[in-house]
């Protein structure tokens, strides 16, 4: 399979980086680069101390310690999911714009439910969390919380891509891996990526990190459908066995091509965008030539990416996007205990109720 690195400057550097990074997690060339952005945190936090705001309903965050997508998005809605099916009512904050990916895969997920949450977007959470128990919701969800101080959490959860060993030299960590031990628990993200005894070896790394005890769930994505721009289902021996190009822009590319050729498809190329691209006119263009150019029957991208490309595709070449599922390995209900026992305590010690 060839791999292309597109949109412009960025697109190659942080493509190049990660192949490197991927291939050799313990290089020390790029670790004082990191190092340095930890430092630059830290400065501007001691410069700029901000009071840490609580709100009177319980707070859940979703986030990770390393750059790109662990699956914080995903792991967002399956919680948010439950809790609207346990009688309350979440409401969702992202740091990204009304615009951003996530927002709107956050608002498409419930668009045709009598039931949805609140959906807030913007880095002022804590602001944005006094607004949404305001309009009536009982609990808030943080979409990548792990890094955000100015908001009381009260649990926190942390994912950890399986497909990256905790290295301590890992370029893309956000924060020391030391910075585990704030988490309540811990998630383990793509794990079918890994035999059941590897799982077991990273568990238990992360457990001396982190805590004992404190690594209580795994799941991975379980490929179910394929979907046309205009909302049209197909299943997938659609394209079982045909010849397909791959387009994403997240932060795991790699998975997903395992994902897609797990599900029976012929990858012929990938071509990778920086993480949550905005894709132009001119990029929809390019990615038709190169559908041309390698002759496939199909380009496949995410369902994120598929927002963004939908108004840009006029290819003969048919566009679809992979629709998964959150498949739970293990530990799918300790993890709902932690945060359903959170959500009673508060309604037990305010009396509030669903």
């Amino acid at each position: 399979m060839q791999v292309i690195f597109a949109g412009g400057l960025r697109g190659q550097i942080e493509g190049r980086l990660r192949q490197w990074a991927n291939a050799s997690v313990g290089s020390s060339l790029l670790v004082p680069l990191r190092n340095l952005a930890w430092l630059t945190v830290r400065v501007r936090n001691a410069l700029r101390p901000l009071p840490m705001v609580r709100v009177s309903v319980p707070v859940i965050s979703v986030g990770n310690i390393t750059l790109g997508g662990t699956g914080k998005t995903p792991l967002t809605m399956w919680l948010t999911q439950r809790l609207v099916k346990a009688g309350h009512k979440p409401a969702i904050l992202t740091p990204l714009t009304e615009k951003g990916d996530e927002t709107e895969e956050h608002l498409s997920a419930f668009a045709f439910k009598s039931v949805a949450p609140i959906v807030f977007a913007g880095r002022d959470r804590a602001e944005n969390a006094k607004r949404a128990v305001a309009l009536g919701a009982t609990v808030i969800v943080l979409d990548d919380g792990f890094q955000y101080r100015r908001l009381h959490r009260d649990v926190d959860i942390v994912l950890w891509d399986a497909t990256f060993p905790p290295h301590p030299n890992n370029p893309f960590l956000r924060e020391p891996l030391a910075q585990l031990k704030r988490a309540n628990c811990i998630v383990i993200s793509k794990a079918d990526f890994l035999s059941d005894e590897r799982q077991n070896e990273l568990r238990t790394n992360l457990e001396k990190l982190a805590g004992e005890g404190k690594v209580m769930a795994a799941f991975g994505y379980e490929p179910v459908s394929l979907q046309l721009p205009n909302g049209k289902t197909e299943t997938l021996e659609h394209l079982k066995r045909r010849k397909i190009l791959l387009v994403a822009g997240i932060g795991n590319p790699s998975y997903f091509a395992w994902t897609a050729q797990r599900a029976g498809f012929e990858v012929v190329e990938m071509v990778c965008f920086p993480d949550h691209f905005r894709y132009k006119h001119a990029d929809a263009q390019f990615i038709a030539e190169r559908a041309k150019l390698a002759k496939v029957e199909a380009v496949l991208t995410t369902t994120k990416d598929a927002v963004k490309l939908r108004n840009f595709w006029s290819s003969d070449v048919p566009l679809f996007s992979l629709q998964v599922k959150l498949r739970w390995l293990w530990g799918e209900e300790s993890l709902w205990e932690i945060v359903e026992g959170c959500v009673k305590n508060y309604q037990a010690k305010f009396e509030v109720k669903p």
